[in-house]
């Protein structure tokens, strides 16, 4: 775009170029408003620059090369996994994936379907609630939406000397294996990424101020990963919490660590710093235009209105569940309700998620626990993933956990085996629809399939009230 004093006017400007923000920007250009997108730094955002999509393809390439090393398992001769193995050529494939899909988010296009597109690094500015600064050019919204995401929290160091750490930004430019790598949180990104690396053979350690790892999850689930990560060699440090951290002499990284009324240090070649979200506020001047917001982020409503009328925020910015499809869903919420006159209000009550490690977990609705605060009587089956798919492809292990009332309306639902965030789909339409165990163990799955064990379960389950 040309620099231009006066303000451009429009219907929406949209701040923040990742997953929200095109959401938004595609829903609100189909609907016949003249819009603007604002970005920092790269369209896509943290999903596809270092999150979602880096960090799934790395994931693939550990389960290849783990295949290459168990491939005797399978009925087939054994191969030497290592020799095919260079952390720095799957670190460019991985790469390779991003740019491949950030080919398609260049600015032209959304500049040649009438999205005026405005990208500098300074970031935009509020100037006034209806005008925006980006560079050297201004915008003028009728409505404004917010969706610029969170970035890794920052590590706190001993004497303010500086400490190199990773975290899901800079990891991505490795290129060099760690022999070792400890990190620092025990929760999804350090599951998945340090499940991946330990399989390329780092020394990898968890570290969790919790009594285990990925603590929000069913303590089944939990267990059970645990105990996979323990077999492979993961050295999880629970219940501790990490005080400083400095540089010895040898260039290695040392963590002193409090866990049990005691202290110990961790000594490693990198670290990676996984505590947390923090929002992407920095810089807006949220004050100029009115907007309440706290260190967790915009304060908004229902309907993902701040505090100025014509003002909404979206996504991580202002949601505590930081999820890629929150955003997207949050982003057409709020454009349907501006430009439809609809009103429709944010609801996560029904909020699937998965998390890829292998194997994967997948979770709709309540948990045992959730249900147990809520309801009178609940009921709760589970069942082995060891269906007839999960046997023929060798990848038993596992299990569908089922949470439902007295009625046996399904309330929610936890699953950890091969392709369980895939499963756990069809509980959410589920859940959508307040179906009974009766109406899916009367339903018809395809066979061999790994969603059978849906339908599998509830069969089961039934079977045992007769």
């Amino acid at each position: 775009m040309q620099a231009n004093n006066t303000p451009a006017a429009y219907d929406i400007v949209i701040i923040g170029a990742g997953g929200g923000g095109i959401t938004a920007a595609f829903e609100a250009q189909r609907r016949g408003a003249k819009v603007a997108l604002l970005e920092k730094h790269k369209i896509g955002g943290e999903c596809t620059h270092s999150g979602c999509v880096p960090s799934k393809a790395l994931i693939d390439v550990a389960k290849h090369y783990h295949t290459l090393e168990t491939i005797h398992s399978h009925g087939l001769k054994p191969v030497n996994a290592s020799e095919a193995f260079d952390f720095s050529v799957a670190m460019e494939h991985v790469q390779s994936i991003v740019d491949g899909i950030y080919a398609h988010e260049q600015p032209e296009r959304f500049n040649n379907l009438g999205i005026d597109t405005y990208i500098h690094p300074s970031g935009a500015s509020f100037i006034d609630a209806h005008t925006i600064a980006i560079g050297n050019n201004t915008v003028r919204g009728d409505a404004i939406i917010i969706a610029t995401g969170s970035g890794p929290r920052l590590l706190p160091t001993k004497d303010d000397q500086p400490v190199p750490f990773l975290n899901n930004e800079n990891f991505w430019t490795l290129r060099e294996q760690p022999e070792s790598i400890a990190f620092l949180g025990g929760g999804v990104i350090s599951a998945e990424l340090g499940q991946a690396l330990a399989r390329f053979g780092s020394k990898v350690t968890i570290i969790d101020r919790n009594d285990r790892i990925l603590s929000a999850v069913d303590p089944e689930v939990t267990d059970y990963l645990t105990n996979i990560f323990t077999q492979m060699g993961i050295e999880l440090v629970t219940d501790a919490n990490a005080n400083i951290c400095s540089i010895d002499s040898n260039g290695k990284v040392c963590l002193d660590i409090e866990s049990n009324n005691k202290t110990h240090t961790i000594t490693t070649d990198q670290l990676f710093v996984a505590i947390g979200r923090a929002p992407n506020i920095n810089g807006l001047a949220l004050e100029n235009a009115g907007i309440d917001y706290t260190r967790h982020g915009i304060t908004v409503n229902k309907e993902l209105r701040t505090s100025v009328e014509h003002i909404y925020a979206v996504g991580d910015v202002a949601e505590r569940a930081k999820f890629s499809h929150v955003a997207n869903y949050q982003a057409e919420l709020v454009v349907r309700n501006l430009l439809n006159n609809e009103d429709r209000r944010n609801d996560l009550s029904l909020l699937p998620w998965a998390i890829f490690t292998d194997p994967e977990i997948g979770h709709v609705g309540m948990t045992e626990a959730q249900a147990r605060e809520n309801f009178k009587d609940i009921q709760t089956f589970k069942v082995d993933a060891a269906t007839d798919r999960f046997i023929t492809d060798s990848k038993t292990g596992g299990f569908l956990k089922i949470v439902m009332d007295s009625d046996n309306k399904i309330l929610g639902a936890t699953g950890v085996g091969a392709f369980a965030g895939e499963w756990v789909q069809f509980m959410t339409l589920a859940l959508k629809q307040e179906l009974r165990a009766d109406d899916i163990a009367n339903t018809i799955f395809a066979y061999p399939t790994y969603a059978e064990i849906i339908k599998k379960s509830c069969s089961r389950f039934l079977r045992t009230q007769c």
